[in-house]
């Protein structure tokens, strides 16, 4: 049941995602904003590329270290990939969700529509199925199968994450339909949204190997002009 609403929300974001983009712009240009939680901070990137589709990028410090959150969406807003990278270690687990046309993809063979697929990668290899193979007691098969692609290291990290989750709506694409699906008791997928500090983030960005350019460090002082620190 979980799952079965998960593809039903799924899709009606898309539907959503594609009239917004029918109405805007085809590529605006990138926008980033840095904001702390106190004991943890988040940089978000997002660019829209004409003909290819969005990309959010979330840069983590938190806790539980230092993570790359990327999640690019083709124009259809169809076919969506989310992937969270460790750092320095760079293990990275990652899900792909078609909602149709996927017949052409090798590892959705075994999915029928209506049906979506989904593909999960990580350290220990790769595999795809149905979206409805997770739900319930039968898809405990699926879910163990999905957890063993991490290491024991990088599923503990992902474990300590899960507090601040709901806290931030970009997240939002890593929770019911990605590490729900698989560890639905650790990440239930419902949010309760905090207020984070506006702050500079330039700086914060280099630390991860994406320094801002200098259209954007010039934006950035403009807009912290006088504010303390």
């Amino acid at each position: 049941m979980e799952v079965a609403r998960a593809l039903r929300a799924a899709r009606a974001a898309a539907v959503a995602a594609w009239l917004l983009l029918s109405s805007s712009p085809a590529a605006a240009a990138p926008a980033r904003w840095h904001f702390s939680f106190g004991k943890w901070q988040i940089s978000i990137f997002f660019e829209r590329k004409e003909g290819l589709g969005d990309a959010t990028r979330l840069l983590v410090e938190a806790g539980a270290g230092r993570f790359v959150f990327l999640s690019e969406q083709d124009p259809s807003f169809r076919d969506s990939t989310e992937s969270i990278r460790r750092l320095p270690d760079g293990e990275t687990f990652s899900r792909r969700l078609v909602l149709s046309s996927f017949e052409e993809i090798p590892s959705c063979s075994s999915v029928r529509a209506p049906d979506a697929c989904v593909v999960f990668t990580g350290a220990n290899g790769s595999f795809g199925a149905p979206i409805s193979g997770f739900a319930g007691d039968p898809g405990a098969p699926l879910r163990a199968r999905a957890a063993g692609l991490v290491s024991p290291g990088m599923r503990d990290a992902l474990f300590a994450l899960a507090p601040i989750l709901p806290a931030v709506a970009e997240f939002g694409s890593y929770t019911a339909d990605f590490l729900g699906l698989v560890w639905p008791g650790r990440f239930p997928g419902a949010q309760k949204f905090r207020r984070g500090i506006r702050k500079p983030g330039c700086a914060f960005d280099a630390t991860f190997g994406y320094p801002c350019d200098a259209d954007a460090r010039r934006r950035e002082e403009k807009r912290f002009e006088g504010v303390a620190p």
